[in-house]
């Protein structure tokens, strides 16, 4: 069951979408979209991402080529779009529903619960989640501090510096997390395969040992790279080599 497509807040686009072209190719999109031209869709919303990314633009993308039963660049969009949103229900929805059709299940192994909970927490509902929470964390800690230092009662300025303790922690604690998040974000780290097939193996040359064969859209993690090959390992612990050009970075 596919998903209504999420809306995108104007308001919370760069500068560049308060001219008149960006936006209006949004809107078209999604007319197209709703009229069941997915194809034009696609065209439009890959010019407005060249310009400005999102994780409901990037969301957008992956359902135009799921419409058009383009599974590994499906994956390949809900996968960027839940790294900028790790807590979006929707994207992850959509993700598992195009996973499934994925012959390969190497990288669908059960997730550590808790794990998951603190991918969550960490990761936020969006990029700059944790960056606004320090900044109101400083401010708050600023305002206790001078508030402790202004007044005279002893019993309410031990309270305030203690508040201003907790809140310099917080602060501290969500600027952590604030760099964390732009560093996952920046690392690019994982890939989709998408080739229809390509075999793994076991050094980076033609007619070296096949050790297996990978499918599109299955996911895999980025070792190192040597010359047009690809060092790459499975959520199942399985490492082998492809060429570059069988994978997109996500």
């Amino acid at each position: 069951m596919m998903r209504q497509l999420i809306p995108i807040a104007l308001s919370l686009l760069l500068p560049a979408f308060a001219q008149a072209g960006p936006q209006q190719l949004l809107e078209q999109a999604q007319q197209a979209y709703a009229n069941g031209d997915h194809k034009h869709a696609l065209a439009l919303y890959d010019s407005v991402n060249n310009q400005y990314t999102s994780a409901g633009l990037l969301y957008n993308i992956g359902n135009c080529h799921s419409k058009m039963n383009d599974v590994p660049h499906a994956i390949l969009y809900y996968e960027r779009a839940l790294r900028l949103a790790p807590g979006a229900e929707d994207i992850q929805a959509n993700l598992d529903l195009q996973r499934a059709k994925v012959v390969d299940r190497v990288n669908q192994l059960p997730a550590f619960t808790l794990g998951s909970v603190w991918g969550r927490l960490q990761g936020g509902k969006d990029v700059d989640q944790w960056a606004r929470r320090s900044l109101w964390a400083c401010a708050f800690m600023a305002v206790a501090a001078a508030l402790a230092i202004l007044l005279r009662q002893r019993i309410l300025k031990r309270v305030l510096f203690g508040t201003a303790a907790l809140a310099l922690l917080l602060t501290l604690f969500s600027a952590g997390l604030a760099a964390y998040r732009v560093q996952e974000v920046e690392r690019r780290s994982e890939a989709i395969i998408m080739t229809p097939s390509v075999e793994i193996l076991g050094e980076p040359r033609k007619g070296s040992t096949r050790l297996f064969i990978l499918h599109q859209g299955t996911k895999v993690k980025l070792l190192k790279e040597q010359d047009e090959w690809q060092e790459v390992r499975l959520s199942s612990g399985s490492v082998g080599w492809l060429p570059r050009e069988a994978i997109e970075v996500i």
